[in-house]
């Protein structure tokens, strides 16, 4: 169970530390939002900045996605050093469990890099996949993983939307102009409200296996304001705010 004590600001004038294999700063601090929509707080960090909130996170996860019998998409023993992971977000309930997350890890300096070369292994538009994420490399790619919803949470509808508004602090965190994801179609069509689009071109993943239709999804940092309602963005601008510290342009 997750206490929240009084969080330090995300940012410091020290000399930034790099992830390895990224191109990112590493957090010294954390920050916390309240989402009443959802009844969490929501905590922006990083695995070395709280070890015990990401290894409740992952655990969290790796319940929700083994219940799923899909766990091999998570491979929770392989990112649970926290290594690629550049930001994570845990959302804890008033009981203090995490109920809901998802973590960003970039940004990239190859294709090669992205999971979702992965999980469309054998599919056509494989190579498609892969020119997307190399064309945008320049720009900064973030790609969001490991993303749950678990079923304890009160309300996972709200959930489910607070996660798919991380796109832009996240940018905001790692400099990245693009997130991705890669998820079963239903999944990112709910997320479609915080301004990401499905990549409909492309052929659905049979990934982790046949029950699944897996896509791909992209957040553009430059549209993102015009990709939602402008209620939303309002939410989105406000929430990055709070959890960056940095003040965001509303205006188009």
């Amino acid at each position: 169970m997750t206490v929240l004590a009084p969080l330090s600001a995300l940012y410091d004038d020290r000399p930034p530390a790099r992830a390895a294999g990224f191109t990112t700063r590493a957090s010294r601090g954390a920050t916390r939002l309240d989402d009443p929509a959802s009844g969490t707080t929501l905590v922006m960090s990083t695995p070395a900045m709280d070890r015990a909130l990401w290894e409740e996170y992952l655990d969290a996860a790796d319940a929700s996605y083994s219940r799923h019998g899909v766990s091999v998409a998570l491979d929770a023993a392989r990112v649970r050093d926290g290594r690629d992971t550049a930001v994570f977000f845990a959302a804890i309930d008033r009981s203090g469990t995490v109920v809901a997350g998802v973590r960003g890890q970039g940004p990239y300096l190859s294709a090669q890099q992205s999971h979702a070369l992965v999980e469309w292994e054998g599919n056509a538009d494989r190579p498609t996949v892969e020119a997307l994420i190399s064309d945008r490399l320049q720009d900064g790619v973030v790609e969001m993983k490991s993303a749950f919803v678990g079923t304890s949470a009160d309300s996972p509808g709200a959930l489910s939307a607070l996660l798919s508004r991380t796109a832009l602090p996240t940018m905001v965190f790692t400099g990245a102009r693009f997130v991705m994801a890669t998820a079963a179609d239903h999944v990112l069509r709910r997320w479609e409200s915080g301004g990401g689009r499905v990549v409909d071109s492309i052929a659905p993943a049979a990934y982790p296996d046949d029950r699944y239709r897996t896509r791909m999804m992209w957040w553009d940092r430059d549209s993102l304001h015009r990709d939602v309602t402008p209620d939303v963005w309002n939410r989105i601008a406000t929430e990055t705010e709070v959890l960056t510290g940095r003040d965001i342009v509303r205006a188009a």
